[in-house]
C-alpha cells in the first residue's frame, strides 16, 4: 500500500553508540521505499538542506561539530559551547530540511536525533544538566522514536575502535578505551530514560540478527505510517473515533513479536 498523507510523520531512531541506528535506519527506510514513496532519509550528520549558503553553512558546522581529529582537545572550549552548537545543528537541520518535507506531506526517517547528545549532557553537573533540559526542549521532537537497545559490551565488539566523546574520556572515565566505552555507554543508557524512553518503540538487539532487528524495525514504521494514515483519512461519520486514535499500538506490536 502507497500511503499519503496530508502531513508527513518523522520517525527517528535512537540508541547508544554501537546500537546499529545508521544502519539500521538507512535499511528500514530502504524497504518501506518500495511501499511508501513519500518517504525521505535524514542522515542527521548529513541532511538533505538547499545547495547554495545553506549547504555551505551547514558544512562547515559539521567539520566543527564530528570532523575533528580524535584527539581533538574539545573541553577547551568547555561543555555549553559544545551544546550550543548540537542545538543550532539540529534546529537548523529541521528549519531547512525536515519541516519543509514534514509539511509537504513527506515522512522522514532519521538516523538519530538529539537525545544522545542530551542524555550524555545529563550525566554532567546539576547546572549544566539543566541548561540542557531548557536548551534542548526547543528542538523539534520526533511525532516517534525507535530506539535500538544494546548490551554496550556487545557494542563494544562490533566498533573495535572508540572516539574520547563516547567513551567518557572528557569526563575522566576509566583509561582503558573499551572499558571506558562499556561503563559511559551504560550510563548514557540509563540517562536515556529521562528523555522520554518510556514513550517511545524500544527493540531488544542485543540477541537478535541484524535482519530480525531490521524486520521488527520495519514492523514498527510501517505500523506507524498506516495508523497515521487511517487517522487522517476518516469520514466525517468517524472522526468520533479519531480523538481515540492508539499511539501506543506500534509498541505493542514490537512487544508482540518477543
Amino acid at each position: 500500500m502507497n500511503y499519503s498523507l496530508d502531513k508527513g510523520v518523522f520517525i527517528a531512531f535512537e540508541g547508544t553508540d554501537g546500537a546499529g541506528k545508521s544502519t539500521v535506519a538507512r535499511a528500514t527506510y530502504d524497504r518501506i521505499l518500495e511501499s511508501h514513496s513519500a518517504l525521505r532519509y535524514i542522515d542527521k550528520n548529513r541532511p538533505p538542506v538547499p545547495t547554495g549558503y545553506t549547504e555551505f553553512h551547514m558544512s562547515r558546522l559539521r567539520e566543527v561539530l564530528w570532523d575533528y581529529p580524535d584527539n581533538a582537545p574539545l573541553e577547551q572550549l568547555g561543555d555549553k559551547h559544545w551544546m550550543s552548537l548540537i542545538a543550532a545543528w539540529f534546529h537548523a537541520t529541521d528549519h531547512a530540511a525536515i519541516t519543509p518535507l514534514i509539511n509537504s506531506g513527506t515522512s522522514c526517517i532519521a538516523d538519530g536525533w538529539h537525545y544522545k547528545y542530551l542524555a550524555r549532557f545529563l550525566l554532567k553537573s546539576t547546572d549544566l544538566a539543566k541548561d540542557a533540559l531548557t536548551n534542548f526542549s526547543t528542538i523539534r521532537k520526533p511525532d516517534f522514536v525507535i530506539f535500538l537497545d544494546v548490551d554496550p559490551a556487545l557494542a563494544a565488539q562490533r566498533k573495535g575502535s572508540f572516539r574520547l566523546s563516547e567513551s567518557g574520556a572528557y569526563d575522566g572515565a576509566n583509561a582503558d578505551p573499551q572499558k571506558g566505552f562499556i561503563d559511559y555507554q551504560n550510563r548514557v543508557r540509563s540517562s536515556y530514560e529521562r528523555c522520554g524512553l518510556e514513550n517511545w518503540v524500544r527493540i531488544d538487539t542485543t540477541d537478535l540478527s541484524e535482519e530480525a532487528v531490521l524486520d521488527k524495525a520495519v514492523t514498527a514504521v510501517q505500523s506507524i505510517l498506516c495508523r497515521e494514515y487511517k487517522s487522517t483519512n476518516v469520514s466525517n461519520d468517524e472522526l468520533i473515533d479519531a480523538d481515540s486514535y492508539d499511539r501506543e499500538a506500534p509498541k505493542r506490536v514490537i512487544d508482540s513479536l518477543y
